[in-house]
């Protein structure tokens, strides 16, 4: 075969010398007509999915969470590939698309599969998917710490102003109080030690946990040292209503998934012997709480 071509091309050389020339002038006008894109789309259509369970070990995201929702969108139109995620409270699936699926076919397809699973998952777990995204695209993992003081201590707020006190405590004596003027975080050598004139200190319950009466310049102001557990709880609070918006608003930001940390909420204790007591149940006190949480509007009041 390679030797007819050969003796072809050598017996006809005019003949392959126009078809080469009529080739690389075809070639050259199809190319000032493609479409460039610096950064072209190298991944199938696909749909991530995004489950937050939280109290469920890895096991059990796996079991109770993963699989129902890998079963449920298997053998979806379109439907290539289902890639699964799982560790404690947290589940992330990438279900992947053909080429020839628009993006917005293949959510809806997702969100068609999702609603069949009402009443399969646990209770309150509800699987969300995310924004569109491409592989091009880059994951930024974030985290937020409470920071020591200059010496190793524990940081408050000086009343509404903008100065810091710091707790150390040595082998289980009274507690220590400084004030600082906070300059740069990263370097305490910028951060101004002030005078004050008087510190009480009120201890809780808890170790190591109270308030402190600082006066400074003739003002009392009050400095709120709270428990590691609560500490840790106003952390998720600042970043759920306060971190969290900001970063939405950034220009390229897709979304933003909180993870750690404990959210405010209301625990309701049932002591079962006052139940006896009062011949109540615990569907009766559930009943109860639904009906309170209700919200009614507060009726105008009209001026006779």
């Amino acid at each position: 075969m390679f030797d007819f071509i050969i003796k072809y091309s050598l017996r006809y050389r005019m003949l392959v010398v126009v078809i080469s020339l009529v080739v690389l002038v075809y070639g050259s006008y199809l190319a000032t007509q493609m479409s460039i894109d610096v950064f072209p789309d190298l991944d199938r259509p696909r749909v991530v999915i995004i489950t937050e369970a939280s109290g469920l070990a890895t096991e059990e995201v796996e079991t109770l969470v993963t699989q129902p929702i890998e079963i449920a969108l298997m053998g979806a139109n379109g439907v290539q590939a289902v890639r699964s995620q799982s560790t404690s409270g947290l589940n992330i699936i990438f279900v992947e698309f053909d080429w020839s699926t628009e993006i917005r076919a293949a959510r809806q397809t997702v969100q068609e599969r999702l609603t069949t699973l009402e009443g399969i998952l646990p209770a309150g777990i509800r699987p969300q998917m995310t924004p569109p995204s491409s592989i091009m695209g880059q994951i930024v993992v974030a985290g937020i710490y409470r920071q020591d003081g200059p010496d190793g201590g524990k940081l408050a707020q000086v009343g509404t102003t903008n100065l810091m006190a710091e707790m150390t405590v040595a082998d289980g004596q009274t507690p220590h109080i400084e004030v600082w003027r906070p300059g740069d975080r990263h370097d305490f050598a910028t951060w101004e030690k002030l005078a004050t004139q008087s510190i009480d200190w009120s201890a809780a319950e808890e170790p190591n946990v109270g308030t402190a009466t600082i006066e400074i310049d003739g003002r009392t102001y009050e400095a709120n040292f709270y428990s590691d557990a609560k500490q840790q709880l106003e952390l998720r609070t600042i970043a759920d209503w306060i971190i969290r918006p900001r970063l939405l608003k950034t220009t390229g930001v897709a979304e933003v998934f909180m993870q750690g940390g404990d959210r405010k909420q209301y625990q309701i204790l049932i002591d079962p012997t006052a139940l006896l007591e009062y011949d109540i149940t615990v569907q009766d006190v559930e009943k109860a709480l639904r009906e309170s949480a209700i919200s009614i509007p507060k009726p105008n009041s009209l001026a006779a």
